[in-house]
């Protein structure tokens, strides 16, 4: 008792002394040197230890630029819900519009498993900045594109930064708040991540009808020009980073020894075939020869990058600890449905509003805002709810089943459905993924040990964000198909088929050209994208209930045996 009473004074003493050094290195600015990574009030909160979040020195302000780096990532990875169709249409490009999203998504997925390892070896700020810097240059240059392939490249840029500003920021978290906090801390980043989704489905729209739809990515470079500015003053390193830093000629040596440099090139290339053969195939044909050959050649780089993980002496990407259990594959499957059902859920919907019901892009954006504001709400009482109670597991239940809840009552919304009746059928969707997405995240990260959790985050997140695409890409596909399919079938008696054809193309290629369409004709078109838009969701809500089958499933697994 008498010496971990003596232990526990000098580590007080040690504190004491590191924090006064910390104050004392700040120049007449009050900005920290370069040494802001020697951190030891935040190391102790890296080693578990339950420290007061007044001893962490900076810490609103790291909060505050991890939480700008969130709430971008939330706006950008939703502003093209209500725009893609507008930006389509501008660039008479509209059966392809949905690249602008899966671009951003496509590399934005194949970098995420890529920030934990590297920020292991790298250390957290390198990547921090390499990822804003990425960020910031692509959505200023979306803003310039003159043409659709333009912008879908700068948005491909854009999601390689984007990739980072989430799962770094939970690392970050991690590092330096205690263990006993991190719950409430990522209740909030879950809260500016859900505002941020709020700004981009809702005022997205707006934006784009009265300054246009360059300035939704515009607006968001001073915003990340300001997160980095203060991350690279504030924001610090893993202790682990710090203590290898021996010298510059050991370091770089031990950098490039500890990157699994070959299992990234084969993750980024086989995950970018495989999100660009759902992409390829939802705007031609899944089945065409020249389309499966992209599929096959992922799946043959995909296989390459198991093996290759195996065996690596190097840090690995995403460690074969971490998936070859039964629970972690079922946590990581739970994954990638929720992140299938939410994405086809959002970017649907604004499309749905106005093909179906008629609103304006202004109109379609603004009609979500209600509803999204459940999304935050869900991620706060998660926090709360795991800061009092041990109910992690039922708050994921609850939330498959609002999800589920959600996608089956959009169903049930037609032309003639009243504004509140819409509004009200899309709150629990969006109150679930509030719910769904921190819980899945704390279920998977905490079956495993401290020094696995960076890499178990950048892992859950890459398998959450590979169901996101599939969601963004797949759902365009079948309606487009089914689209078709309706639309052959009720106007075969109206129309002859090479007519059909024509105000099919066009349709693809421009959707206001519905507008100029007349009586039987314009109302076929839209009941036939109505019908297909529900075969979408249907296979949504189909998703939730299996993701909800295999919670029971999972509770009756062993949790994986995390390193030591």
């Amino acid at each position: 008792m008498e010496s971990s009473s003596i232990k526990h004074i000098t580590l007080k003493k040690k504190r004491d002394y590191t924090y006064d050094s910390i104050e004392e290195s700040r120049g007449e600015s009050g900005i920290p040197n370069s040494h802001v990574g020697d951190n030891e009030e935040i190391q102790n909160a890296d080693d578990g230890e339950d420290i007061p979040l007044s001893r962490i020195p900076n810490l609103w302000i790291i909060e505050a630029t991890l939480f700008a780096n969130v709430f971008l990532a939330g706006f950008d990875g939703t502003v093209t819900a209500s725009t893609y169709q507008t930006i389509g249409n501008e660039f008479n490009q509209m059966s392809i519009s949905s690249w602008i999203t899966t671009a951003y998504l496509i590399t934005s997925t194949s970098f995420q498993p890529l920030y934990g390892s590297f920020s292991d070896a790298l250390g957290r700020r390198n990547c921090l900045f390499f990822a804003n810097a990425s960020f910031t240059i692509g959505c200023l240059a979306c803003s310039f594109s003159t043409n659709i392939y333009m912008l879908s490249f700068m948005r491909a840029l854009a999601g390689i930064g984007g990739g980072g500003l989430i799962t770094l920021s939970t690392i970050v978290n991690s590092d330096v708040i205690p263990s006993s906090k991190r719950g409430i801390f990522q209740a909030f980043q879950n809260l500016l991540l859900g505002f941020g989704a709020i700004c981009g489905a809702s005022f997205g729209g707006t934006i784009t009808s009265t300054i246009g739809w360059r300035w939704c990515f515009l607006i968001q470079v001073p915003i990340s020009m300001i997160s980095s500015l203060l991350m690279n003053y504030y924001v610090p390193n893993q202790k682990e980073y710090d203590d290898q830093k021996i010298n510059i000629f050991l370091s770089s040596k031990k950098i490039f020894k500890d990157i699994d440099i070959t299992g990234s090139i084969l993750i980024i290339a086989g995950l970018t075939l495989q999100l660009l053969y759902l992409s390829l195939g939802a705007s031609f044909s899944w089945t065409s020869p020249p389309v499966l050959m992209v599929l096959i050649a992922s799946i043959v780089i995909i296989v390459l990058f198991i093996l290759n993980e195996r065996k690596t002496t190097a840090r690995a990407i995403i460690p074969m600890e971490l998936v070859n259990s039964s629970f972690s594959f079922v946590v990581l499957s739970i994954s990638i449905l929720v992140g299938f059902a939410s994405y086809a859920y959002l970017f649907t919907l604004p499309l749905f509003f106005q093909i179906v019901l008629g609103d304006s892009t202004a109109k379609a954006g603004l009609r979500l805002t209600i509803p999204s504001l459940f999304t935050p709400i869900g991620s706060l009482i998660t926090g709360i709810s795991m800061s009092k109670y041990n109910c992690l597991q039922s708050l994921l239940y609850i939330g498959i089943s609002l999800m589920f809840l959600g996608n089956f009552l959009f169903l049930f919304i037609e032309k003639t459905s009243p504004n509140w009746l819409i509004g009200l059928f899309l709150i629990p969707a969006n109150l679930g993924q509030g719910i769904t997405f921190p819980t899945t995240l704390f279920t998977f990260i905490f079956a495993f040990s401290k020094r696995d959790q960076a890499t178990a985050t950048s892992t859950l997140y890459l398998f959450r964000s590979i169901g996101s695409v599939w969601g963004v890409a797949i759902s365009a596909g079948v309606i487009q198909l089914y689209f078709a399919r309706y639309l052959r079938l009720n106007l075969k008696d109206l129309l002859d088929e090479n007519t059909i054809d024509k105000i099919i193309v066009r349709i693809n290629s421009n959707s206001s050209y519905i507008g100029s369409l007349h009586g039987e004709v314009k109302n076929t078109v839209i009941k036939s994208f109505d019908a297909a838009t529900k075969k979408a969701h249907l296979m949504s809500t189909l998703l939730s209930l299996l993701a909800l089958i295999f919670c029971v499933i999972k509770d009756n697994l062993k949790k994986p045996n995390s390193r030591k």
